[in-house]
Formats: C-alpha cells, sequence, structure tokens
C-alpha cells in the first residue's frame, strides 16, 4: 500500500511537471506579435519596416496587440513605391502604423475595418494576434 502511494505520488509529480514543460514550450515556440512576423519566410519586408521604424520594439511589449502584417509579394506589387516608402522614415512609419491595433482585433473585425482580405487570420502570439493579408494598407 505504502508502496503504491509513493509510485502515485512520484506519477503525479512527473506528469505535473511534464505538463508546466509543456505549456512552457508552446508559449515559447509561438512568441509575441514581432517573433512571429520575423519568424515567417513571407514577412521579411514587413519585419525590415517594423525594425526601421522601431515600432518593433513598441509591439513587442505586454499588449496585446493586433497586426494585419502584409507579405512579401503584397510590398512587391508596390514596385518603384516601396522604395519611396523605404527612404521616407515618416511615410514608412505611417504605413506600419497604419497595419497596428491596440488590444486583440479577430480577423472577422479587422478584414471590413481596414476593407483587405486576410488570408490567415488569428494567429496567436504571447502578447495578441497576427493577421497576414496580401493588401499594404495605404494612408
Amino acid at each position: 500500500m505504502i508502496k503504491s502511494k509513493r509510485i502515485s505520488l512520484i506519477l503525479s509529480t512527473v506528469f505535473s511537471l511534464l505538463l508546466v514543460a509543456g505549456i512552457g514550450l508552446t508559449q515559447a515556440q509561438s512568441g509575441n506579435v514581432v517573433d512571429v512576423i520575423n519568424e515567417s519566410e513571407d514577412h521579411t519586408i514587413f519585419s525590415e519596416l517594423l525594425a526601421e521604424t522601431e515600432l518593433d520594439e513598441v509591439i513587442s511589449q505586454q499588449g496585446p496587440f493586433t497586426v494585419v502584417a502584409p507579405n512579401d509579394a503584397a510590398f512587391n506589387e508596390l514596385g518603384d513605391e516601396l522604395d519611396r516608402i523605404k527612404a521616407e522614415p515618416e511615410l514608412m512609419q505611417n504605413i506600419v502604423i497604419g497595419h497596428l491595433f491596440q488590444g486583440e482585433v479577430t480577423a472577422d473585425e479587422a478584414g471590413p475595418t481596414l476593407d483587405i482580405e486576410v488570408v490567415e487570420g488569428d494567429i496567436p502570439a504571447t502578447n495578441g494576434l497576427v493577421h497576414v493579408t496580401n493588401k499594404v494598407i495605404m494612408n
């Protein structure tokens, strides 16, 4: 009887440790909204603009934040306009800000509000949500 209680206690402790470790791994893998964008192969341009404007530092904080992240194809469709955006810091900052929300905004709310199509939405991050779009919002 004592031996079975001891085995039960050991198993419950091991199970609890595995559960806590699993939760920690899930959170570490998703990261904050900036991590989610930076880890995407389809968002290198938006990631670069976030870093250049230093808005990545702002939205990596506690939040919650929602980021509507245009993919690289959306930026490449701009052609020479993308070079102009990169050359004008104020314009670049305004465009990036146009893709950010304070608080959590679902894809169903963000798409119509910004008049865009969300191609992949409600991607969870530790401090908010990320939505993918194939359109750059020009203010």
